[in-house]
């Protein structure tokens, strides 16, 4: 839609379930709240299929066209996700079926199989008709396929067609039967198979192989990449928009391969204040997924809930959590929802405006973003955020591996990577990107890797090598290069490269539960693991700290090792986040990367540069008081206000800073 430009501020909107005549108010709250685009259709497929086969568009063509008139763009969804009462009655084989053997009823949402044929064909059809009906519409900027895209039961789907597909999918993964008992070792317990029809849908209920769980679930991820994937090519036929879908923040389905056939990256959050910091993390996560900007296409106005309300939020936060995705290489930011619903299991959710269409106590401050948003456009469109040479490990595999073996009890692979390694790196102002194992280590002078089991995923070993030789700085470990793609340990030492690549040898490992181990730094501080310990000796390495007390006292805890023009650094355990942090600070300055900014560790800093200019965007994530020396004079683009030297930002303040 030409007349309308990011950055995009809007809502999920559906006309379906009001009244048509309706339309125009809403349009006329939505042009005094300052929105620019809605997001329609998502769960609309009884609306636009009443009956199989009849279609009725004439109710979707006037809520996108009066939006469209009023200057109000709109992303169009596919209702995939929501399957009507007459496809279910007439196949309840498209049904997710539970690991309890139960299929799911009509009434809810998510709960169409998505390797069913029957499934695909009907989502296909309904597909293929929309895009017609709108695929050249100039009011539609982009479509969303499906909604949040995640396992509706704890194993996913159990029906027969997902048990045989994963059967063959092992079959082509490993060829012969006696090839899957001997990579998962099945030996043990009498677990071999005879053949791959006798692999069993691996229930919660009984202990089953950790490398049966994984495989299961990854191949249940498998499934929704390849359902999303189906929906794509269909799209990409059609239609001229952008297409992506709207991923919730966790990775039960692997966000690398999902958005592989993407035009770009939708994201959906509900974080709280209590957390709101670990939506910086996504976003590092997103933006390096597609070249383009990303769209979070769903968060909070005020708080979250179903039936029941939860989450409520202090002034200011709207602010900034609306501006921390734009901040971050975003260029849209919707609202779930626009008009709080009148019916149903959501009742309770907070909204723009409520059931009535009486403006929410958030408005005011809604308003105030949208103004902010129109003041700095020339700047967002023409910058984005500069990469610093900082990268993060994060991986979709190891989610599913830890999940079945967590090694050590409380341990969380994303909590524990968040918030023991993740939010000690921002607080220090490392601006790092969150990287999967499958992207490329180009540009990149620093990169860590705590628990990252398997070097082997996506081929990231042999990338790795060769990047560290020609100069990269690589902090691995604990609890990294200790698994094989098959969720088993290796046979010929407790990792599976690093002893050889990092000058080390590890003889045994202790859990960090019930208590931890101190150590000391090669410059006498005292400090204190957590989590896992790697008792380390030295082969050709250097000891950068060694463990003071028990089993492992007197071995070393933290090593180095020059490989080729690079640096390899152990970590045989985490040290506490306070002291994390000096090591980071030392690390980087070693390896040639700064910390972005002079500021304080509850302000997102994010400098941003291209044609529009250079500067930086700050957003308070705390709700504190943050503070930040420039080094040099600055123009706050939303007031208009000088600033140099030590500046305070008031809590969840925002300030969009231009260099003269």
């Amino acid at each position: 839609m030409a007349s309308v430009k990011p950055p995009y501020l809007g809502a999920a909107y559906y006309p379906e379930d009001w009244p048509l005549e309706q339309i125009d108010e809403d349009i006329a709250l939505m042009k005094k709240a300052g929105m620019n685009v809605m997001r329609v259709g998502e769960f609309a497929w009884s609306r636009m299929e009443p009956e199989e086969g009849r279609f009725d568009f004439s109710w979707l063509h006037l809520a996108v066209d009066k939006l469209g008139k009023a200057g109000i763009a709109t992303i169009m969804g596919t209702p995939t996700c929501t399957p009507p009462i007459w496809l279910v009655t007439k196949h309840p084989e498209v049904l997710v079926v539970g690991e309890d053997g139960v299929r799911q009823q009509h009434g809810a949402r998510r709960h169409g199989c998505p390797n069913s044929p029957v499934y695909r064909d009907y989502c296909a059809q309904i597909v293929q008709v929309l895009a017609k009906e709108f695929g050249k519409d100039p009011n539609i900027i982009g479509w969303q396929i499906d909604n949040e895209l995640y396992f509706s039961t704890p194993r996913g789907c159990c029906c027969p067609v997902c048990h045989q597909k994963f059967q063959q999918a092992m079959k082509a993964r490993f060829g012969t039967i006696e090839a899957l008992n001997a990579a998962w070792g099945m030996d043990l317990w009498s677990q071999t198979y005879q053949s791959f029809d006798q692999l069993p849908i691996p229930l919660s209920r009984t202990w089953h192989h950790p490398s049966l769980l994984t495989a299961w679930m990854v191949f249940q991820s498998d499934s929704y990449v390849d359902f999303c994937n189906h929906q794509a090519d269909l799209l990409h036929k059609a239609v001229k928009q952008p297409v992506g879908t709207d991923m919730m923040p966790f990775s039960g389905v692997n966000y690398q391969h999902i958005h592989e056939k993407l035009d770009l990256v939708q994201y959906n959050h509900y974080h709280g204040m209590e957390n709101f910091w670990e939506n910086a993390f996504w976003c590092d996560f997103i933006r390096p997924l597609k070249p383009a900007p990303f769209w979070n296409t769903e968060t909070a106005t005020c708080w979250g809930g179903a039936t029941t309300a939860n989450g409520y939020k202090e002034p200011g936060f709207c602010r900034a959590n609306s501006w921390l995705p734009l901040a971050m290489g975003g260029e849209a930011n919707l609202y779930w929802l626009w008009r709080s619903h009148w019916s149903g299991q959501e009742l309770m959710h907070g909204s723009v405006v409520t059931s009535a269409g009486r403006p929410m106590h958030i408005f005011d401050e809604v308003q105030e973003i949208s103004r902010g948003f129109d003041a700095v456009r020339e700047f967002l469109n023409g910058t984005r955020p500069i990469q610093t040479g900082v990268a993060l490990h994060f991986s979709g595999f190891a989610w599913w591996l830890f999940e079945f073996q967590p090694l050590v009890h409380g341990f969380h692979y994303a909590a524990s990577l968040m918030r023991q390694v993740y939010h000690p790196m921002i607080e220090v102002q490392l601006r790092p990107d969150v990287i999967d194992p499958a992207s490329s280590l180009d540009g990149y002078r620093l990169l860590f890797s705590p628990f990252l089991p398997a070097l082997d995923e996506a081929g990231l070993k042999d990338r790795l090598r060769a990047w560290i030789e020609s100069g990269g700085v690589w902090v691995v470990g604990p609890m990294s290069d200790i698994r094989t793609m098959e969720a088993t340990k290796f046979r010929h030492a407790p990792f599976g490269v690093l002893e050889d690549w990092a000058g080390i040898r590890c003889d045994y490992d202790i859990p960090g539960d019930p208590r931890q181990f101190s150590l000391q730094w090669s410059d006498s501080t005292p400090s204190e693991g957590s989590i896992w310990y790697h008792g380390l000796k030295t082969v050709d390495a250097e000891v950068l700290a060694t463990y003071t007390e028990g089993p492992f006292e007197g071995l070393a805890a933290v090593t180095t090792k020059k490989l080729g023009k690079g640096r390899i650094i152990v970590l045989g355990t985490l040290p506490t986040p306070e002291d994390l942090k000096s090591v980071l600070l030392t690390i980087a300055q070693e390896a040639g990367v700064s910390p972005v900014a002079d500021a304080t560790g509850n302000l997102m800093v994010v400098p941003r540069e291209g044609k529009a200019g250079k500067g930086m965007i700050l957003v308070e994530m705390l709700n504190q008081t943050a503070s930040i020396t420039l080094r040099e004079p600055v123009t706050d683009l939303l007031t208009g206000k000088t600033h140099s030297g030590m500046v305070d930002v008031p809590p969840y303040g925002v300030l969009v800073l231009k260099k003269a």
